[in-house]
């Protein structure tokens, strides 16, 4: 049976582009920072903080990922803390703050949500860099993650049927409601419940099984214990 992999930290491939999605991030907060000093009209405490706050998470990071900063099997909360950081930014420094005190500018106005967007892809990467991270350790994780897929998609194509087309209508050609709609609709409800259910399942089980479990302390010997 195959047992996750504990002593293999997170391959070159998987650290060197996280390095460069590291570098990339930072050097996009440089130019937020200098423009909440003073091109504001003022200092621009949150832009200012949340994107400092953004540096220094990128540059811990390339730490962890150039060995400097030891986490052991735990580079995956490493980068799940990195993306926290840079989401946090991009809600609270950049769609908020940012764009309150740029206003009507508009050479500045559009590269607020063009960062945000570019945080967001960064995010994206990061989180299937820790995913692909995780999974290398036990092989039985992509059986999971396939089982979850299955389950999983006719939920998501029936969100996005809902969303281009609406809920369907519960009222027949007369306008009353219609009991056999009704019916019909809840059932369908409780049906795409229990997938979605198991499909999330199969999908947390696909991250557990290949996180190694904590030794428990070993239980000392009672049967060999000598008469006093």
């Amino acid at each position: 049976m195959t047992t996750p992999d504990e002593s293999k930290p997170a391959t070159p491939l998987i650290r060197t582009t996280t390095m460069v999605l590291c570098v990339i991030c930072a050097l996009s907060a440089l130019p937020w920072i200098w423009m909440s000093i003073s091109h504001f009209g003022g200092f621009a405490w949150g832009l200012f903080g949340f994107e400092l706050i953004v540096l220094f998470g990128c540059l811990m990071t390339m730490l962890v990922c150039i060995g400097k900063m030891k986490v052991g099997m735990a580079f995956p909360m490493a980068i799940a803390c990195l993306i926290g950081t840079i989401l946090v930014s991009a809600v609270f420094g950049l769609y908020v703050d940012a764009r309150a005190v740029v206003g009507d500018n508009p050479t500045i106005g559009p590269w607020v949500i063009r960062t945000v967007m570019f945080r967001m892809g960064v995010i994206g990467l990061l989180c299937l860099l820790a995913t692909l991270d995780v999974y290398r350790r036990d092989a039985r994780s992509w059986g999971l993650v396939i089982r979850s897929a299955i389950f999983l998609l006719p939920v998501l194509a029936a969100a996005g049927w809902i969303k281009f087309k609406g809920m369907p209508a519960v009222n027949d050609s007369s306008g009353e409601p219609s009991p056999v709609m009704m019916v019909v609709i809840l059932l369908a409800g409780l049906i795409f419940g229990i997938l979605l259910s198991i499909g999330g399942h199969f999908l947390i089980r696909s991250f557990e099984i290949a996180l190694p479990e904590p030794n428990p302390d070993p239980q000392p010997d009672k049967t060999n214990k000598k008469p006093a």
